[in-house]
This record gives structure tokens, C-alpha cells and sequence, in this order.
């Protein structure tokens, strides 16, 4: 790209500036580590005894019987947060507070421990990433049993930048008693978009980047992986079903295999090209079903993957306008030629 550029997501509708003409790396300056050792960890299994009963436990992708002893043989274990941002409870009617609207927080806050105190998800082989993905998977149609909550979301956050406190793998899952106002966004434009072309839109934007090539990460037979056009950071990347899917609780186990595969490759190439950058992953899909009648059969659920290279300041809160000092173009370049590496 030989200038500037606004360019606009065409789901989300937020704009953001690609300025590759002033920018360093994404990954030059200095970072502080997150660096934690296992003596004392909160996730370890002699210290988890101070924490509740788990909800779940795995072990090498199976569900496995609680017996009460964390030295004995689990893989990925899902408990309730000691500190939650939510707490369980009976959701009520959001209620006016003068010109506001307030909602008391009742809800899920959940964590999801992988056992190993070293191991994160770009070390991680497919089947250790399928187990999480299960566990997600599981732990998302348990709680939308539950009357409260019309979104649950899933997220991870690797390293301090990306707003993890604990060095040990783990990845959140939190309720809300609405549709976030992002992905409100989402859905409308792509209800919208679906109303004007009859085409679903992530299946235009999946047709268009494959058509094009160059911001192509990785693909397997169910999966794609691609830089956006509009990336809002340097090295984000979005991994779509390439199959019509707008639940992700829905995928079945090979497809969560094969989503697992993906996700690996993005992850591994993501740490090789920028040196284990703080990142944040997240799952995108539809609300909780809870009226029959409601379609969402023209979205596609997906994992984004944000790389934190830098600290978004003034222009970006004053105009909530991203500023992505890296061409999505030659990340996706980059990250393929360390992809193939690997």
C-alpha cells in the first residue's frame, strides 16, 4: 500500500486508519513480560484446593468423573471465578437510575485452566486446543440452560498488555443480561446486508479474500484464517468456518478438530513473527436462543485474534477510530511465511 487509509469494517461499520507510512514493527520497543513461576501459582493443583469444586474437568478430550483431588489426572479443568465480575444470582428487569438504565450484574463468570503451568495455546498440539474448544463448547450450552443471560461470551487474554494478570493458561466466559452493543452492531449489519444482496455478508467478505489471496494466513477443508481488510491492529486475525454457521456451541467434534487446527497455526505463526506478543482471542457468535422465531441464520460465528503492540491513546478514545500502523497485506505475508516455517 504506497499511502494512508481509512478504511471501513464492513460488519462492525468501524472505521479505522491504515498508516503503515509512519509506523515501526508492531513488535519493536520493549514489552514487560508477564512472567510467573510455579511455585505459589493460584492454577496449580496444590493450590487449587482453596478454590470451589470445579464445574468440569477433562482429561486428553474426554469429560471425566470429579473425585475431589486436583493431583489427580485432568487436562483442562472449568471453575467458577473467586473474583467475579458477575455474581449467581436471580437476573431481573434492567431499572431506571434518573436518565440511566442499570441492570443488577447476576451471572456466569467462569475460567477455564489448562494444567500444564508452562504451556500456552501457540505450544499447544491440535488436540490440546480441541479439548478447550470442547470445554468452551460444553460450558456455553450448559449456562444458556440457564433463564438469565443473552450473550455469553468466550475469551482469552495472553500476556499483561492484553489484560492478563496470571501468567498460567486460562481463558474467561462471562454472561450478559443484554446483546452487547458490538456485536448489536454485528448482527444488524449483517441482517441488513443479508436483506439488501441475499448474500450472507461474512460468505462475501470469506469469497472476496480468498479471490484476492494476499491476506490469506492459513486455510484447512472447514477453516480460513485471514488478516482483515479493515484490521484494526497490526496482525489481527479472524478464523471463519468456511460453511454456513452462525452457532458456535453447535460445531460438532470434528469440526471443532479442525477449528482447533487453525487456530493452532494462527497462534504459533502469531509468536513466531512478533516474538509471543500479547494477544487477546474471542468468540463471536449469535445470543441465546430464547425466541424461535428469530433467525440469525445470515451471520457466521468466528474467532478474532488481537495482537497489543502498542497502547491506544487520545484519537482513538476521542473518535473510537483505530489506528493500524501495519498493512494487513504484509502481515498476512509474514505470518504465512512463518506458518510454512513451523
Amino acid at each position: 500500500m504506497a499511502v494512508n487509509e481509512f478504511r471501513k469494517d464492513i460488519v462492525s461499520g468501524e472505521w479505522v486508519l491504515i498508516s503503515s507510512l509512519r509506523a515501526k514493527r508492531p513488535h519493536e520497543g520493549v514489552r514487560e513480560r508477564l512472567a510467573q513461576a510455579v511455585e505459589g501459582c493460584v492454577f496449580e493443583p496444590g493450590s487449587l484446593h482453596e478454590q470451589s469444586d470445579p464445574l468440569a474437568v477433562y482429561q486428553n478430550g474426554e469429560r471425566i468423573p470429579w473425585h475431589g483431588d486436583w493431583e489427580g489426572p485432568w487436562t483442562t479443568a472449568v471453575i467458577n471465578n473467586k473474583f467475579p465480575a458477575l455474581q449467581a444470582g436471580v437476573c431481573g428487569a434492567p431499572h431506571e437510575v434518573g436518565p440511566y438504565l442499570a441492570h443488577e450484574a447476576f451471572g456466569f463468570h467462569e475460567l477455564v485452566i489448562t494444567r500444564d503451568h508452562e504451556q500456552h495455546f501457540a505450544q499447544f498440539t491440535d488436540q490440546q486446543t480441541a479439548e478447550v474448544l470442547h470445554t468452551y463448547r460444553d460450558r456455553y450450552q450448559e449456562i444458556a440452560k440457564d433463564a438469565c443471560g443473552d450473550y455469553i461470551s468466550i475469551f482469552h487474554n495472553h500476556g499483561r498488555a492484553a489484560g492478563a494478570s496470571i501468567f498460567h493458561n486460562h481463558s474467561q466466559i462471562i454472561t450478559t443480561p443484554f446483546i452487547p452493543p458490538g456485536v448489536l452492531r454485528s448482527l444488524r449489519a449483517s441482517d441488513e446486508y443479508f436483506q439488501r444482496h441475499g448474500t450472507p455478508i461474512h460468505q462475501t467478505v470469506i469469497d472476496w479474500e480468498r479471490q484476492q489471496g494476499r491476506r490469506v494466513v492459513y486455510e484447512n477443508e472447514d477453516y480460513i484464517v485471514l488478516c482483515p481488510f479493515a484490521s484494526k491492529t497490526g496482525y489481527e486475525m479472524r478464523l471463519f468456518p468456511k460453511q454456513p454457521a452462525s452457532r458456535f456451541e453447535e460445531a460438532t467434534d470434528a469440526q471443532l478438530l479442525q477449528c482447533a487446527n487453525a487456530l493452532t497455526v494462527a497462534l504459533r505463526a502469531l509468536h513466531g513473527a512478533l516474538d509471543d506478543i500479547d494477544y487477546n482471542f474471542y468468540i463471536h457468535t449469535v445470543p441465546v436462543q430464547r425466541d424461535s422465531s428469530v433467525s440469525y441464520d445470515h451471520y457466521r460465528w468466528h474467532v478474532e485474534i488481537t495482537p497489543r503492540p502498542s497502547i491506544e491513546a487520545g484519537f482513538e478514545f476521542s473518535t473510537a477510530v483505530h489506528i493500524n500502523s501495519f498493512d494487513p497485506d504484509d502481515a498476512a505475508q509474514h505470518l504465512r511465511d512463518v506458518a510454512g516455517a513451523l
